[in-house]
């Protein structure tokens, strides 16, 4: 499964056999808390350590690809959960242990043996020294894992053995003393002003007999001293000159593997059998000062001592087992704790083991009595505590599931060893040991072994078993997974017999037998998709005897069959316009061989090898204006029978001849299906293990899929209502595929969305969204039953029946029924579960549920069985009931949930498990580990987990409360019939009393459903509120991770708009939950990153910056978590954009330069203080809240800072560096308009609203009128948020608004005319011209909202109207038809005869329009006051205008006074009349005072607004 930027929640099934874990390396945490190991098969496993000495896995980390040869801490910070581990492929990772999240990773040319993490003096950063397979020493920054400085050598280089770093006393300068393969001591003196990337060579070189050193070690309490351990015998040197003090060889049978200083005189020395033994050094031989027994002076110097290291206890574990490597040994030494001093000895071992032992602070007495007794009884001292994976799985009761457990067709027990999921089928099919392949329903039996289901069982739940190989099943492929090209009833196996069998899963028949390999068949590949016609329908299968074939399904034969490599095939890549495939072989050659004739072209090594091996482009498309490759002559194409040089030279001549005929080269396949709501996956550590499965829960899929079955089943009258307008239209039109058949509105929905890895929406030019070529029927309505609708099922018209088709209510409910099930936070809320179970249809979970988590690059953290452990058994006593804060059992009283349970299943419904069963609280058997599992440990994985959990299940809560009837619960018959029946009774009994006659069954029915449908709503809405605001007061503050900000706020604009509102929402409480404290100290945190306060060059306000921007997770964190867009991913860079290439400062500098920007606009815009005081109404949650440091009117820099990040985020030029449509980009539009009255003092509120404008031309194009949540195109979001930002200026600050937008018209009116002077048209196609609609929308919406301060700026608010409406039409139609929403004003009049607007204005003057010369505005001074009413006469030849301020009404002529009515009109006052006085109060509404009504051309009616009337003539 590809892995992006998308919210993707994995959950492992482990089965019943540990995964092998053989320790290559071990570490412990400072804080003594967390044990990690690395292993062969390049795997990391992090273990908790509690106070109690017992040791729990917690879970296991996949990302690399080879052995894991070393790991070392990233920080020496206190409470560090940084780790770095480097493969022995040159692969190096940062991690975060506690979350399990790869933060960085990167590949070397360098293979680390040995990495130690050191505090250099004058470096603010730890630096990792490492050694290894090359003849220098690195020091590499853990947090960005580039090389910084190289220690090289001068004299006889080598490979570096083991080095250490050590501080010497009364100097500033750090030594780093290392010893090489051949045993010469080098020494580095370092300062800390060496130049980066430059080589340092050794300050001193010195041989010693000693060859290929295991450790070397500095003795912390005495620096004179150093040990080095070689396999045959370990020394002790002094460090001043190197000569050699004392040594100890090795015992028989053993090898020393490494050691380490106890104490001044007292070593721990360990062997290659895991065996530890500790020695007391004979102090005479010694040297420093710290020793008193080396002074000659002493009275110790003198006496018989020793002078040889003494032995004096054993570490070894009691095991009877043959290990396979050497175990891996690391002394920890602790003095943090309470100032006492604790040495802890770690052991790894090749089972999986972990043992630790307490060393012990042995007297001298005590070691005088071991040193009498015989050499032989050393006293053995065992470990404090040992665990195993295997011991926790065998511990575990009921054992860990896997997904086949418990199954009568799998009682053989023969073990998986392949898996394939069919996602458009919801089927799973596993490869065994013994041949056999079984076929199942994913969701049902993943539920089964999962969720406490009272209606699924083994025996209702129908497996499909094929049989066909004689050996276990090696290999899987369903090539319709891979590409549509495939016929979607095809499956391939290998298997161990050497062949690959061709299934029809429908019908669970063997087709065809390939048998051309001569080993074990160990992989299946599918071509890619521009190959030539004839490999399009093969799949590439490599066997263990080194061979790859190239087998046709199509013509059930072998195309190509490639066989003379001499070591096992690696990798395959393709050069489809070659027509090569090219074979890279373990020993580095590559073989490049023709498919399409089987003729190898070449081999090749070395470098050449490299460049072919990344010069493959297995996605290029045909370039007809040259040859496919130019150094390849027709003569070569017809000794190697290169057929597509020939077809490409034969397109090339035809479109010379015909440039409009269409070219047919080979046509890439942009139809492959990925983005599913879940897919699994099989996992194993090693080759030899069973699989285990990983379901990996895909967010956006799966809200997209439920949104797109709901608008499916809608009929065109339900759609048009929702104001899928524009789809509908789009459905009726022809189909454009060549089908002929037009597209379903299903089809239409389920192309608009965006592939896992591609954003493939495009803009539809008539409005809505353009098809996406999708295979037919891979997302099927609600309603069809069958798994696959393709046009491929009935070759020749005749419909196949499947007796084995897996029924199914819905696949993609039962899905999300899965994904809520395991998801909610079970046990906090008694009346929420009871609502949940049996109105929901939510299952509880049966066993703690191992979540996983995805983060850079496709890295993978899985928890491991038992990981609950370590929190719940503290709380295993308190399973009584708790007293918990209040919960909503008020609000979901209301659902009378009794009335709905269910009692008793009805045993049709076996092949479903949409249905729940009637118990609600914890039942008197339920496991109480599962309960503590559910309110305790599901909250304490980690501030990650929480948030995607959170973001998860409440953004799918929402979607499943905008849709209809949103339930996992099927009612039976009868119980349906009953309920109709009993609501009948109750409304005869009513319409007795009333009179009335009774409904019929069909209204009672339809009564019934309305209600349900309120109650599912509500019911999600609860679920939903229920996660968002109060799981923190329910959750103990102890036993929650609260979720991360930092996630939140990169998915702050994330394209799913579901998504987005739940990040959103739990971002501003999570704020709210901290509280002013909490909140400034998220400021401090990243106010540092802003980019004003970062490195020039690094900053994303630099437009030279040297790196791309990327945003929000993935869309975070590429890494998810995405700079906003990861993974990882994660505002704004494209998918998939590799970091190995990047500079990884610049990179991470900016994503953090991202998340400050978005935080702290957050924060700014929620908790900021407002400049100038709020309009009524407006923000009222601000009042009485302690506003923010740095946000104030007495300390506002941070808010001018954040501000002008903003704006240059909106009005920066696209680029390749920051694109045009990135999340970081949609967030600031977003911000700007949330947090305008904070921003509005530091912003150029013109250049914002002209840059708002622009985004929103087209508008009506880009954004149809609908309400689903679907995502939109870039273009078009950017377009919604901008419309969304523009509404809420204009309502926060209307004057400013109108007042601006006026002056840019009358700008662009002069720059019109003077344009029009000088011939210039390029002001016709400035923004405010075409953003004409936009302008009218807003206006229209500050008419509506806040009529009285558009009042207030009537005359400006006219000038921006007058501009944006055709001048022509407001001739013909007149003003109140064009823009009705204006003529509600008093003020307001028109006239049709005389072609004029009037406006009465606060300052008392009188502005009309002359829609004769282009709505040109004259003024005139009126009255004294504010004009509040405006109404001209009949015929248009006299205006009346009134003012309560001077109670004056005044009569114009607005008649020509010119010969027919020629030259320009003038308007004069002709009589004034001074009128009742009016008592105006604060309160008074003025735009309801006074209303002016002619009724006949001299006579005119003032009504007040207290119901009196006035009458007056002319």
């Amino acid at each position: 499964m590809v892995i992006c930027n998308n919210v993707v929640i994995p959950v492992v099934m482990w089965g019943q056999h540990a995964p092998t874990h053989c320790i290559s390396a071990i570490w412990l945490s400072p804080d003594m808390r967390s044990i990690v190991t690395a292993c062969n098969d390049a795997q990391l496993c992090v273990w908790d350590l509690t106070a109690a000495w017992k040791v729990y896995p917690r879970h296991m980390l996949f990302g690399h690809t080879a052995a894991i040869s070393c790991i070392a801490p990233g920080s020496n910070q206190p409470g560090n959960s940084l780790l770095v581990s480097a493969a022995e492929n040159g692969e190096m990772c940062l991690w975060d242990i506690t979350a399990g999240r790869c933060i960085e990773t990167t590949k070397l040319s360098y293979t680390h043996t040995s990495m130690q993490a050191y505090q250099f003096r004058n470096y603010k950063d730890v630096k990792l020294v490492c050694n290894g397979y090359y003849a220098e020493i690195v020091l590499i920054n853990p947090l960005t894992l580039e090389v910084t400085h190289t220690l090289t050598s001068r004299v006889s280089p080598d490979w570096i053995s083991a080095c250490c770093v050590l501080r010497p006393a009364k100097r500033e300068d750090d030594v780093v003393v290392a010893i090489s393969n051949s045993g010469a001591v080098k020494v580095w003196v370092l300062s800390g002003i060496e130049a980066r990337n430059k080589p340092i060579n050794e300050d001193e070189s010195k041989q010693i007999r000693c060859l290929n050193a295991q450790t070397l070690s500095c003795c912390p309490y005495n620096q004179r001293t150093v040990l080095i351990v070689c396999s045959k015998y370990w020394q002790i040197y002094d460090a001043g000159d190197f000569t050699l003090l004392c040594s100890e060889s090795n015992r028989c049978g053993e090898r020393w593997a490494g050691g380490d200083f106890l104490s001044v005189d007292r070593v721990v020395v360990w062997s290659n059998e895991g065996k530890a033994y500790m020695y007391k050094l004979p102090t005479n031989l010694l040297r420093g000062k710290v020793l008193q027994s080396a002074n000659s002076e002493s009275e110790g110097y003198h006496n018989r001592a020793p002078s040889a290291p003494h032995a004096y206890y054993v570490l070894e574990v009691n095991s009877d087992k043959t290990l396979a490597c050497a175990p891996a040994m690391l002394l920890h030494v602790d003095t943090t704790h309470e100032g006492q001093k604790t040495s802890l000895l770690l052991r790894g071992d090749s089972e999986g083991q972990v043992a630790v032992w307490k060393l012990p602070d042995v007297s001298e007495r005590q070691m005088t009595l071991v040193r009498q007794e015989s050499f032989d009884r050393l006293p053995v001292l065992r470990p404090k505590c040992t665990r195993s994976l295997q011991q926790v799985w065998d511990s575990i009761k009921p054992a860990p599931v896997g997904i086949l457990d418990g199954f009568k067709e799998v009682l053989d027990g023969a073990e998986i060893t392949a898996s394939v999921y069919i996602p458009s089928q919801g089927r799973l099919v596993c490869g065994r040991t013994n041949g056999s392949l079984m076929i199942l329903p994913a969701t049902q039996c993943i539920a089964l072994q999962l969720l406490a289901s009272q209606t699924l069982s083994h025996d209702k739940i129908k497996l499909l078993r094929l049989e066909g190989h004689d050996g276990k099943v090696n290999c899987l492929l369903y090539p319709f997974n891979e590409s549509t090209r495939y016929d979607p009833r095809h499956l391939l196996s290998g298997g161990a017999d050497f062949s690959v069998i061709l299934w029809d899963i429908q019908d669970g028949i063997n087709l065809h037998r390939f048998t051309v390999h001569g080993g074990e068949i160990s992989q299946l590949i599918v071509p890619p998709g521009n190959c030539n016609v004839r490999i399009l329908t093969c799949v590439c299968s490599v066997a263990a005897d080194h061979s790859v074939s190239l087998l046709s399904v199509k013509e059930r034969k072998c195309v190509m069959l490639a066989s003379r490599h001499l070591f096992p095939v690696q990798c395959i890549r393709w050069r489809p316009l070659d027509d090569f495939m090219v074979v890279s072989c373990s020993d580095g050659t590559v073989y490049v061989w023709q498919m399409e004739t089987g003729h190898l072209d070449r081999v090749v090594h070395g470098l050449t090898a490299e460049e072919i091996l990344n010069n493959c482009d297995e996605n290029a498309v045909p370039v007809f204006e040259q040859l496919t490759n130019p150094n390849l002559t027709l003569a070569q194409a017809f000794k190697r029978r290169n057929l597509a040089t020939f077809k490409n030279l034969a397109q090339q001549k035809l479109q010379a001849l015909s440039q409009n005929q269409p070219s047919s080269g080979a046509k890439v396949d942009l139809s492959s299906p990925q983005d599913y709501p879940m897919y699994i996956e099989g996992i194993r550590t090693n080759t030899l293990d069973p699989e285990a499965h990983v379901i990996f829960f895909d967010t956006e899929a799966l809200i997209v899929q439920l949104l797109t079955n709901e608008f499916a089943t809608m009929s065109p009258e339900e759609l048009e209502a929702k104001g899928l307008t524009s789809l509908v239209t789009l459905s009726r039109r022809p189909s454009t595929d060549g089908s002929g058949s037009p597209p379903t509105i299903a089809g239409i929905l389920a192309k608009v969305k965006e592939s896992a890895e591609k954003l493939q929406v495009s803009v539809d030019p008539h409005g809505g969204f353009s098809p996406i070529n999708q295979p037919p029927g891979m997302f099927k309505s609600a309603a069809a039953p069958s798994p696959v609708e393709s046009p491929m099922l009935q070759p020749r018209g005749r419909v196949r029946t499947d007796p084995q088709v897996f029924k199914s209510n819905n696949l993609i409910m039962e899905i999300a029924q899965l994904f809520m099930s395991m998801l909610h936070a079970w046990g906090l809320d008694p009346d929420l579960d009871k609502l949940c179970l049996n109105k929901l249809g939510i299952l509880r979970p049966r066993c703690p549920i191992s979540f996983g988590m995805i983060s850079r690059e496709g890295h993978m953290a899985l928890m491991l069985p038992g990981w609950e452990h370590a929190v719940i058994e503290p709380g295993l006593v308190e399973t009584g009931e708790r007293d918990g804060p209040s919960t909503v059992v008020d609000q979901t009283r209301a659902f009378s949930i009794s009335d709905h349970e269910d009692d008793g299943t009805d045993g049709n419904q076996a092949s479903t498990f949409i249905s729940s069963e009637p118990s609600t609280a914890p039942s008197p058997g339920e496991d109480p580990a599962v309960v503590l599992y559910t309110i305790k440990a599901h909250w304490q994985i980690s501030h990650e987990v929480t948030t995607q959990h959170l973001m998860s299940v409440i953004s799918v809560a929402n979607t499943l409360m905008s849709m209809n009837h949103a339930t996992f619960k099927t009612q039976r018959p009868d119980k349906r019939r009953s309920r109709i029946r009993s609501l009948q009774s109750m409304m005869a009994s009513e319409a007795e009393v009333g009179g009335a006659s009774t409904g019929s069954e069909d209204e009672s029915a339809e009564l019934q459903a309305v209600l349900n449908q309120a109650q599912f709503k509500q019911g999600w809405s609860l679920l939903a509120a229920h996660h968002c605001v109060l799981l923190p007061e329910l959750v103990q503050q102890d036993n929650y991770r609260s979720p991360q900000l930092e996630m939140l706020a990169r998915r702050w604009q994330d394209r799913c708009l579901e998504i987005r509102e739940a990040a959103q929402a739990l971002l501003l409480a999570e704020l709210r939950r901290i509280g002013p404290e909490g909140r400034k100290a998220v400021v401090d945190e990243w106010a540092p990153y802003l980019p004003t306060y970062v490195d020039p060059q690094l900053s994303i306000l630099s437009p030279d910056s040297q790196a791309s921007t990327q945003g929000e997770e993935g869309e975070e964190e590429a890494d998810s978590e995405q700079l906003l867009g990861d993974p990882t991913d994660e505002i704004g860079a494209p998918k998939g954009d590799s970091p190995v290439h990047k500079m990884s400062r610049s990179f991470e500098s900016r994503r953090k330069q991202a998340t400050a920007i978005v935080m702290l606009a957050v924060l700014g815009a929620e908790f900021g203080a407002e400049i100038l005081p709020a309009r009524r109404g407006f923000d009222d949650g601000k009042k009485g809240r302690k506003t923010l440091e740095g946000f104030t009117s007495a300390n506002y820099m941070l808010a001018q800072h954040t501000s002008k990040a903003l704006t240059f985020l909106l009005q920066q030029p696209p680029s390749r560096k920051l694109p045009a449509h990135t999340p970081i980009r949609r967030a600031a539009i977003d911000l700007i308009g949330r947090g305008f009255p904070v921003w509005e003092p530091y912003l150029d509120v013109s250049a914002v609203l002209i840059g708002l404008l622009e985004l929103c031309v087209g508008a009506d194009r880009l954004v149809p009128s609908v309400t689903f949540g679907l995502p939109l195109s870039p273009a078009a979001d950017a377009c919604r948020t901008a419309r969304h930002a523009l509404s809420l200026i204009a309502t926060a600050r209307p004057a400013t608004f109108i007042i601006i937008m006026a002056k840019e018209v009358t700008r662009h009116n002069a720059m019109a005319a003077s344009a029009q002077s000088h011939q210039h048209s390029n002001i016709h196609n400035s923004v405010l011209v075409r953003s004409k609609a936009e302008i009218l929308r807003v206006i229209e919406l500050l008419v509506d909202k806040m009529p009285t301060d558009v009042a207030e700026q009537i005359v400006e608010a006219m000038e921006i109207i007058i501009h944006c409406l055709d001048v022509g039409q407001l001739k013909t139609k007149g003003l109140q038809e064009l823009f009705p929403a204006i003529c509600r004003f008093s003020m307001v009049a028109c006239c049709s005869q005389t072609r004029r607007i009037w406006v009465g204005s606060r300052n008392g003057s009188l502005a009309f329009y002359e829609l004769k010369q282009n709505g040109k505005c004259q003024v005139i001074t009126a009255h004294d006051g504010p004009v509040i009413a405006v109404s001209v006469s009949p015929d248009g030849k006299f205006l009346a205008t009134y003012s309560h301020v001077d109670h004056k009404l005044k009569f114009w002529q607005t008649s020509s006074s010119s010969l027919f009515g020629l030259g320009s009109q003038h308007t004069k006052c002709v009589r004034q009349i001074a009128t009742q006085p009016i008592n105006v109060q604060s309160h008074t509404n003025l735009l309801k005072l006074v209303r002016l009504v002619w009724t006949d051309i001299r006579m005119v009616v003032v009504l007040t607004a207290d119901g009196n009337e006035y009458k007056y003539y002319v």
